[in-house]
């Protein structure tokens, strides 16, 4: 544990200017990425024609769980006041916020993805223009200190921008992936109380 806690000291001390930066996106993206997992859960484990008749049957008024499980507890709601077939229309308005919550973060997630290995780019510059700017100095050890301290601020900024992005990347296509089941998922679900359920 000591041992990667002075790594990660080491990390801040040489890694330059753009390290504050590097850091404050690490936790940004992971934050966000946090509440889309947090956000995007479909509840109710059961499949739908069962979840639905489950909502009509004796749950209608237990709050969901998640987008599914929310999504079936209105949509059951409407088939009630309808007695029936629910238009789309109504269903679309209905469930139009848990639409909306599927894609909450995504274009701040993608931002900040990105940004982290351009912002590792730009310490690897930095320490590059140090290192080349040293080899201009008189004395050889100034100049072989300065050159090993710029090559060690390019390589530990390199470094953190991809260990902030990479994780990220990975995180993000989970998420969009458990997106666009549960997308797909609302999209049946509008379709069985739009009328396939009467058939059932």
């Amino acid at each position: 544990m000591s041992s990667l806690l002075q790594q990660a000291w080491d990390v801040w001390r040489f890694g330059g200017m753009v390290m504050p930066a590097l850091i404050s996106t690490a936790f940004a993206l992971w934050w966000v990425l946090g509440l889309r997992l947090l956000s995007i859960r479909r509840g109710d484990a059961r499949p739908l024609r069962q979840l639905v008749r489950a909502r009509q049957a004796e749950e209608a008024h237990r709050p969901g769980r998640g987008i599914i499980d929310e999504a079936a507890r209105r949509g059951t709601a409407l088939w009630t006041r309808f007695q029936g077939p629910v238009p789309r229309h109504f269903l679309d308005e209905a469930l139009g916020d848990l639409e909306e919550q599927l894609s909450v973060g995504t274009s701040l997630a993608q931002v900040l993805v990105a940004m982290a290995p351009l912002l590792g780019l730009l310490g690897t510059v930095v320490g590059l223009i140090e290192t080349f700017g040293s080899l201009g100095t008189s004395s050889t050890s100034a100049a072989s200190e300065g050159i090993a301290a710029g090559i060690v601020e390019a390589l530990y900024a390199t470094q953190m921008g991809l260990a902030v992005a990479v994780p990220g990347l990975l995180m993000g296509g989970f998420l969009a992936h458990r997106q666009h089941i549960i997308g797909h998922e609302l999209d049946e679900l509008k379709e069985l109380l739009g009328g396939a359920l009467e058939g059932s």
